[in-house]
């Protein structure tokens, strides 16, 4: 299977979406349903879902209306500013809020505490904090919020790469959410299989989400 860096994936994004004209709220949304075929519906009821700001974090909060329409009991958290969202997270963010699905945020330490409390009462968390774009390490709140999510004893499921994990070389930026199962998209992230990438990626499932033949092998013969 074609193995792919950040860059390379980036590229292939930027083509589907400029050049062929596919919208990436509708890539963003084939993502999400890709996420729940792979839930044991039967299984998992109450959920927590753990958000960043940018396109996995807009994932992260389709895959929580999704669970919503379905009837699953879903806490929403977004970490980070939300004024620094991307176009798809702040669309998807407002559907929550049209919605009336709560959206916790975590800002300070004091919010970590309803965190601990969700992740409690939860079966399934779902890490969609950074996606493959990550190259920097993770300290402060963001430390603290994976933190907390490994030391439950639920199911953790990553949304295209665990956060903290990088997505080119596997290695782990300081701190890494440990998954028990990684739903990742169109092609496989290289950071996956490399270094520390399998052991913090538990299951690696890659899904297709629409991206035609022409835009992969444009974005893997530019780079």
């Amino acid at each position: 299977m074609e193995k792919v860096t950040s860059k390379q994936m980036n590229l292939i994004d930027s083509f589907c979406i400029k050049a062929i004209g596919i919208p990436g709220i509708v890539l963003m949304e084939n993502a999400a349903l890709k996420v729940i075929k792979n839930i044991d519906l039967n299984s998992y009821n109450n959920f927590t879902i753990v958000a960043g700001v940018g396109n996995n974090g807009g994932d992260g909060l389709a895959i929580g209306r999704h669970l919503s329409v379905l009837g699953k009991n879903v806490n929403v958290f977004v970490i980070g500013n939300v004024r620094h969202g991307s176009k798809d997270f702040v669309t998807n963010y407002s559907i929550l809020r049209n919605m009336n699905i709560h959206i916790h945020h975590i800002l300070e330490r004091e919010d970590l505490k309803h965190l601990q409390k969700s992740v409690r009462s939860s079966e399934m968390v779902i890490d969609a904090i950074f996606g493959t774009g990550l190259s920097r390490n993770i300290e402060g709140l963001f430390e603290r919020t994976i933190s907390i999510i490994n030391k439950s004893d639920n199911f953790i499921l990553s949304v295209d790469i665990p956060s903290g994990l990088s997505s080119d070389t596997g290695e782990i930026l300081n701190t890494c959410i440990k998954a028990d199962k990684t739903v990742t998209f169109q092609l496989l992230k290289k950071g996956l299989v490399e270094n520390s990438g399998e052991k913090y990626a538990g299951e690696i499932v890659v899904e297709p989400i629409g991206m035609p033949k022409i835009a992969i092998e444009k974005g893997l013969r530019n780079f």
